[in-house]
């Protein structure tokens, strides 16, 4: 099942590929903003020997953020809602600030947890470093089961629909194992695809290389969204795939 939810959002990416670049057209232009903005500040700023500006760099940031909460909420739409939009995806601020805020709660939520349970680890664990490495590990992949698990709640606040932390956490009872499967591939996909580029930056042309990688940046960004997309069409909607 994990493997089906991991295919399959790549399948919506890349059946409708056309979309997909359009809507997240605002997040190809901040990611060439921050290739060729934020390098060339970098290079002035060697050149001139100064440290490098916050407040450029703020502003990236925020145009980043902006731009990936805009298209989060517009693909989630498309899939789920079939909202095309027009020349750009439809700016729902309203539903854009819903998203920020329910994954601000989530990602505070668990590295409370995963903190707590860290310092736990590190207490008992501290001279015994294989067991405290397994526990690390264990809640690692724990908060990322937990992310998923809690998932539908972020497609739910694009669409305006209202969810509890328990609605989601019910709703993804049947699938808890796919849904950590689906985030172990993604993360495999991620490492994959970035490791090759990586080698082409290296090994091959720098060029070709920096382009892959922002290649390889867009489509992870974009599969990781049609995966919480997918996740919430099974356990919210009843959707097959």
């Amino acid at each position: 099942m994990g493997w089906k939810i991991f295919s399959h959002s790549v399948f919506l990416l890349n059946h409708n590929l056309k979309d997909a670049l359009r809507i997240s057209s605002p997040l190809i232009v901040t990611m060439l903003l921050n290739l060729f903005l934020g390098g060339a500040m970098a290079i002035d700023n060697l050149e001139a020997g100064t440290p490098q500006g916050t407040g450029p760099n703020l502003f990236l940031t925020l145009l980043s953020a902006i731009a990936g909460l805009w298209v989060a909420v517009a693909w989630h739409r498309f899939v789920l809602l079939e909202e095309r939009g027009g020349s750009l995806p439809t700016f729902h601020g309203s539903r854009m600030v819903s998203y920020f805020i329910v994954i601000l709660l989530m990602m505070i939520g668990l590295a409370l947890g995963a903190g707590g349970a860290g310092a736990i680890a590190g207490i008992a664990l501290s001279n015994i470093t294989p067991l405290f490495v397994l526990a690390m590990l264990a809640i690692v992949v724990t908060t990322l089961w937990a992310f998923y698990r809690l998932s539908p709640l972020l497609p739910a606040a694009a669409l305006g629909e209202a969810m509890g932390v328990k609605q989601a956490w019910e709703a993804t009872a049947d699938m808890s194992g796919a849904v950590l499967g689906a985030a172990l591939l993604l993360i495999v996909f991620a490492l994959l695809c970035g490791g090759a580029a990586m080698l082409v930056l290296f090994q091959v042309n720098i060029l070709i290389g920096v382009i892959l990688m922002g290649v390889v940046q867009w489509a992870y960004t974009m599969v990781g969204i049609s995966v919480l997309t997918t996740i919430y069409g099974i356990a919210v909607e009843g959707r097959d795939i």
